[in-house]
């Protein structure tokens, strides 16, 4: 009785920890069916070039505190909504809703109401990654209608501080304000974390006439343009073209991605009149390699491995009792260099080895290229006029290529911001490539030396990658230096004594001159 009275409350036991197991098993695939449901809602392949995305973790070491991720003045969206520094502004916004509305012959309410029930602005709340899932409620359509305002707004105001005085038919006050505040503003609008969806701008241009939105459009590819002409190194005085994209068959995702795709799309690389062909010492290199048959290795067979052992011992006395032969001079000639790392190749190391580095002529980011010449090669990149708000901005064009490219092999055009910035900081290895790429015309503004070289090797420290685009020149730089590493020798020693001969000879000359000078002179006594 007892015996079969602990069976049975074994058995009990047993059944209640299948049931356990079950119900826990039961509950971990509902955690996860639920946790997929969720990931999937939120980073939805073909929706991440339109969602606005939070600023990768990885890149967000940059800054010592997070000066490319939060605004500093103004918050637009959801993410940085209601932050003590820049509650402020919320008022600000709501006066310049006031006077776009005026300017736009609008009606603030109606607009609003409109925007909140428009499909497309509906959308546009989904592409926030928020607590909670989407924005609903009338808090959500307000704050997207002042932002969309702002922005609009900001840009209209800022074209027209270029403008003539007779011309200036925004508010004097609020003008004045924006300008004296232009780069704190710029510097937010153009953070990835602080952007507005397209769709909601559309939505409020749409608000308006048509030749007031063609106005709008313009004043906006206006702003771009600036915005891209900003980070040439010599800006130049007239202003660009307003920028123009297709704003209904492909509408940007948002501001950000405008300018991002301002300064990379449709650009090729700058025609150079190099020549791709071998320099003329690799040419004879060739052909005394052709001609001089150079005994190949014996073949030796697995089997006859004592055979093998006598041959090799054979060939060792052979080499140490014959003085160098002509054949071991020309394999020494012709034996590869061992290239080192390429990813500390210097600026100053690229000229010792005839490569020449120069401004492309478009300043787009993706505008850059090798190409090999004949006596030389050209390395062009887009030249750089560096400060703050500039460094913030290429900091997040290549946070939003992180973002949304899906694999390394994409198209090399979505991690160009990500390759420039990595191409920069492989050839600034000492503070005086710096110095070089300045006289080059490639690096501009009154940073030292020292704070652009810590900027670049920050920058590309966390970044995942240095993009398509990046590995595939460095490639091309790294093949360059191992077929052509007789000329590249030859070249390395005359950029290197080039002027301590150049003055020898001068002295020579010097003094042949004189001593031809004195002859003469003694001739005619």
């Amino acid at each position: 009785m007892v015996m079969e009275r602990e069976r049975s409350v074994s058995i009990t036991i047993n059944d209640e920890a299948d049931t356990m197991m079950q119900m826990q098993a039961t509950n971990i695939n509902e955690e996860v069916d639920g946790a997929r449901d969720k990931f999937e809602h939120g980073f939805v392949f073909s929706k991440m070039d339109r969602m606005i995305h939070r600023f990768p973790a990885g890149l967000a070491r940059i800054g010592s505190r997070d000066p490319y991720i939060v605004p500093r003045f103004v918050a637009i969206g959801p993410y940085h909504q209601g932050e003590t520094h820049l509650k402020k502004m919320e008022e600000v916004k709501k006066a310049a809703a006031y006077y776009l509305c005026v300017l736009m012959q609008l009606v603030p309410g109606e607009v609003m109401e409109k925007m909140a029930v428009a499909p497309e602005v509906k959308e546009a709340r989904g592409r926030y990654v928020v607590d909670g899932g989407v924005m609903e409620g009338t808090m959500a359509a307000a704050m997207m209608f002042y932002d969309a305002c702002f922005l609009l707004f900001y840009m209209v105001a800022y074209a027209s501080s270029r403008g003539k005085e007779e011309e200036d038919f925004v508010n004097t006050s609020m003008r004045r304000f924006l300008f004296s505040n232009r780069d704190s503003i710029t510097n937010d609008i153009l953070l990835l974390e602080n952007q507005l969806p397209w769709p909601v701008l559309q939505a409020l241009m749409g608000a308006v006439s048509e030749g007031k939105k063609r106005f709008l459009l313009t004043v906006v590819g206006e702003f771009i343009a600036r915005m891209g002409n900003a980070f040439k190194v010599c800006e130049t005085l007239n202003p660009d073209k307003p920028y123009v994209w297709d704003d209904i068959n492909n509408p940007p995702s948002h501001l950000l991605a405008l300018l991002w795709r301002h300064k990379t799309e449709n650009h090729t690389v700058s025609p150079s009149p190099l020549q791709r062909c071998p320099p003329l010492l690799n040419d004879c290199l060739a052909k005394i390699k052709m001609k001089i048959k150079i005994p190949a290795a014996p073949k030796t067979s697995q089997t006859d491995k004592q055979g093998v052992a006598r041959e090799e011992k054979q060939v060792n006395k052979t080499t140490k009792a014959t003085c160098f032969r002509p054949n071991d001079f020309i394999r020494f000639l012709l034996k590869p260099l061992t290239a080192s790392s390429i990813s500390s190749v210097s600026a100053m190391e690229l000229q010792e080895i005839g490569i020449r580095l120069t401004a492309s002529k478009t300043a787009a980011f993706s505008d850059m290229g090798f190409v090999q010449g004949r006596f030389w090669s050209e390395f062009s990149l887009a030249p750089l006029s560096l400060s703050d708000v500039k460094a913030s901005c290429l900091v997040n064009m290549a946070a939003w290529e992180v973002c949304t490219a899906s694999r390394f092999g994409d198209d090399p055009e979505r991690t160009a911001v990500c390759s420039y910035l990595a191409l920069l900081a492989t050839f600034i290895v000492p503070e005086e490539d710096v110095h070089m790429l300045r006289a080059k015309g490639l690096l501009h503004r009154p940073h030292s030396n020292k704070e652009m070289l810590t900027f670049f090797k920050t920058a590309v420290k966390h970044l995942p990658d240095g993009g398509s685009r990046f590995a595939h020149i460095m490639k091309d730089v790294e093949d360059y230096r191992a077929k052509r590493y007789i000329w590249t020798r030859l070249y390395r020693f005359v950029y290197n004594n080039y002027e301590p001969a150049f003055k020898a000879v001068s002295i020579l000359v010097a003094f042949f001159t004189l001593y031809r000078g004195i002859l003469s002179i003694a001739m005619h006594y």
